[in-house]
């Protein structure tokens, strides 16, 4: 009888601690707000018990979340720091980046790490694009190049906060910089097979694809296109009539406005800048599938 007493005492004080800690109980380990941070701790925690959650609406871009974090993220995000470990950002490329300073209301002792430049004494930084407006472009992660950087500062870090994983966070890291070898090389063979080498703009967020594949720009036309006017109009397709070997790279599917305006037209490219969630989301067995083009 005494012991039926004990484990019915064990039983409550078990259940008690279920239903008061349920979010200790399903914890994330990492967070991450945008696809490409998403990516590599996915990717470099491979294999570990280690957890990894994006706390991003899906649908939202990148340029909405501050807002979003400020108003209706903000208990969502204080929740998911009050149990989490580390909060991956890119602060150094995107100041406005809001994960960790509304994480850290819920865990002080939050660590974050910037995926865009190592928080070290010799800092290492990925290569950044300026803009028209001087402000350098946000969408670095569309140059290969630094997110192998990225994938090296991520990982160096998280060796350090996980040590007992280190072995096979570099196992992973080896596997994914082999992987981003395989995918320069797949875009470089594809622009060389089908000549793209001069092009026309009509996404800012492709100034970091661009420049990353010495594409030459010869003009831009960031404007949405309902906002285009009968000038606008007729330059492009003058450019395009006199310069057919020129390529147009948007990151937007090809409208029937543009069709209409360009019946006879093939050399346009669609890049998915990888900007949000979306419904394509991070394939965890094939990361990289939405670089490719």
């Amino acid at each position: 009888m005494k012991n039926k007493t004990i484990y019915q005492a064990i039983a409550v004080c078990i259940l008690s601690l279920a239903i008061l800690l349920p979010s200790k109980l399903f914890a994330k380990d990492i967070l991450t707000t945008t696809p490409v941070t998403y990516m590599l701790s996915t990717q470099l925690m491979k294999g570990t018990p280690i957890t990894t959650e994006y706390l991003a609406p899906k649908r939202y871009g990148i340029e909405r979340l501050s807002n979003w974090y400020a108003t209706k993220g903000e208990a969502k995000a204080s929740a998911a720091g009050e149990t989490a470990t580390v909060a991956i950002t890119l602060k150094a490329l995107w100041k406005q980046d809001p994960l960790f300073i509304y994480a850290r209301q819920g865990n002080i002792k939050l660590i974050e790490i910037d995926a865009s430049q190592s928080l070290t004494p010799r800092a290492r930084s990925i290569a950044t694009v300026k803009q028209q407006d001087g402000n350098p472009s946000i969408y670095a992660w569309l140059n290969p190049n630094n997110l192998n950087s990225m994938l090296s500062i991520v990982s160096e870090d998280l060796q350090r906060v996980w040590p007992e994983h280190k072995a096979i966070i570099k196992q992973n890291q080896q596997k994914l910089a082999v992987d981003m070898r395989l995918l320069i090389n797949q875009q470089q063979t594809l622009l060389f097979d089908k000549e793209i080498d001069s092009v026309v703009l009509l996404s800012d967020q492709l100034e970091d694809f661009s420049s990353a594949n010495q594409l030459f720009v010869v003009k831009r036309l960031f404007k949405p296109e309902l906002e285009w006017t009968e000038e606008d109009k007729a330059a492009l397709k003058t450019l395009l009539t006199e310069s057919p070997e020129l390529w147009l790279l948007t990151t937007k599917k090809v409208s029937t406005k543009l069709t209409e305006l360009l019946p006879d037209f093939e050399h346009i490219l669609v890049i998915d800048s990888i900007d949000r969630w979306g419904s394509r989301g991070i394939d965890v067995d094939n990361p990289l599938q939405r670089w490719l083009f």
